[in-house]
């Protein structure tokens, strides 16, 4: 079982605390989500978890890997990928070069000769990013330069690129951010996909409480960097800190 493990973890920025002994359990083929407010740590614990930041304390465990050790170009290595809150593509790029750009730990010295002596090498890489641009409904965009395609596509580009690399866990930074309804939907049931069909586990930030109450089978809720409760969704809209904090009274009507 390739589970995540965080403990205690702790970090401060100049004085902020950022996490402040975070502990918490994601388990193998489960959509675990994180929620808060801004400032909350939820991007921080993303962080340390992909090997950006270094927390001042704790232990991050994935299966038997003490991924604290890894640094974040190798994370991948052990099986997780993420995306990112800003958009880390590159426009002037097709959208397959870009999907292209997520296998690097699957290229390498080896690769790099073949692909100098054929075209035979990049095929292969080739075919495998098409499969995922296919999965995630994009099977038309592959030549398409990513420089004014919309903002729904350009997001959609950004989890294919996570996802080239076959990932065991994927951290998918809030992907309904400045989507609108029926994007948000289309999220959400690719999220699902993504666990059901791909087999992969699933992490989560995302503000849009809906989408989380929709797609996950647990939920973290981080204030301040601690953690105020964890549990499934239902539990977690009807926890009376919750509701105060978060939801208002009106999301128990």
């Amino acid at each position: 079982m390739a589970d995540l493990t965080v403990e205690n973890l702790k970090m401060h920025f100049s004085g902020v605390v950022a996490l402040d002994g975070v502990s918490l359990e994601v388990k193998e083929g489960e959509i675990f989500s994180l929620v808060g407010p801004n400032g909350s740590g939820k991007t921080t614990l993303f962080n340390c978890i992909s090997g950006f930041v270094t927390p001042l304390r704790g232990t991050i465990q994935y299966g038997d890997k003490d991924i604290l050790c890894i640094p974040p170009h190798r994370i991948i290595d052990v099986g997780i990928s993420r995306t990112f809150q800003n958009l880390q593509n590159i426009p002037y790029m097709t959208v397959l070069d870009n999907v292209l750009l997520g296998n690097h730990s699957g290229i390498g010295n080896r690769e790099t000769v073949r692909r100098w002596i054929s075209q035979r090498q990049r095929k292969i890489e080739e075919t495998t990013a098409l499969e995922v641009l296919d999965f995630l409904g994009l099977a038309n965009y592959e030549q398409r330069y990513l420089s004014g395609q919309p903002y729904g596509i350009q997001k959609l580009v950004e989890i294919a690129r996570a996802l080239v690399s076959r990932p065991k866990l994927i951290l998918i930074d809030e992907p309904a951010a400045g989507m609108n309804d029926q994007e948000t939907m289309e999220i959400a049931k690719i999220i699902r996909e993504i666990r059901d069909d791909l087999g992969v586990t699933v992490l989560v930030v995302e503000h849009d409480m809906s989408l989380v109450m929709a797609v996950s089978d647990r939920v973290c809720v981080l204030d301040s960097g601690t953690v105020v409760t964890i549990g499934e969704p239902a539990e977690v809209k009807a926890h009376p800190d919750v509701i105060s904090a978060f939801l208002g009274e009106a999301a128990v009507a």
